[in-house]
């Protein structure tokens, strides 16, 4: 099973990707599901989970919080937007899903004062996104890689499409005699899942930034137990 746990659709102020275009994409590419992670909004993630048939669309949202992006996956309501990231991630838990923090290292898009910031919070956190496809630099997925690795937390990885060809460049890979219902079973799943996919340029939405697939972070995780 191939998820791509980090994408934008239409319904993001920032993304022209049609929910009527995704299955399609997705299928061709290999892809079994997705998390849709829209800005502030969960409108276009429950009408893409209704609408698909093959497709599995686990519904999130990225929200704004005054401390950095805190994305909630499995979520059903939507969480309002400039809380903190810790009263982000207890909206996020008080309807059972699961906090996931997105690119935590990238400065361009962080937005916290500083690893204090990031480790107050990392107890709370579920999953943290080890490889973002649209990070500028290598270096910020590494950093996020290591502190996953240091506060025992579970990793994933998304695309971060804000296009349609970029959905699926960056996939969470779980094992086929492994399968989720709810998340619970989905965070077991990802103790074991393995990550792909290759980095692309921040500003050219799509195009791929040269050839170098996840390794470093990934190499290193591989040597520890979650």
């Amino acid at each position: 099973m191939r998820f791509d746990l980090h994408l934008h659709t239409e319904f993001s102020p920032d993304c022209d990707t049609a929910l009527c275009d995704i299955e399609a994409h997705c299928l061709a590419i290999g892809l079994t599901g997705i998390a849709v992670t829209d800005h502030d909004c969960i409108a276009g993630a429950l009408r893409l989970r209704d609408r698909v048939k093959t497709l599995r669309v686990i519904v999130g949202e990225e929200v704004s919080t005054r401390d950095g992006d805190v994305i909630g996956l499995f979520v059903e309501r939507l969480i309002k937007r400039g809380m903190s990231a810790e009263d982000t991630i207890h909206a996020i838990h008080a309807q059972g899903g699961l906090a996931y923090l997105p690119h935590p290292f990238d400065r361009l898009r962080a937005r916290r004062s500083g690893g204090a910031s990031l480790s107050s919070i990392a107890e709370l956190v579920d999953i943290v996104e080890a490889f973002n496809g649209k990070v500028a630099r290598d270096h910020y997925n590494d950093l996020a890689a290591d502190f996953a690795r240091r506060h025992g937390k579970v990793i994933g990885a998304g695309s971060d499409a804000h296009s349609l060809r970029a959905i699926g460049t960056v996939y969470t890979e779980f094992p086929e005699d492994m399968d989720f219902t709810g998340p619970g079973d989905f965070l077991s799943c990802l103790r074991t899942a393995r990550i792909a996919g290759k980095r692309r340029s921040p500003l050219g939405g799509w195009l791929i930034r040269g050839r170098r697939p996840f390794n470093i972070a990934w190499r290193k995780l591989r040597k520890h137990d979650f």
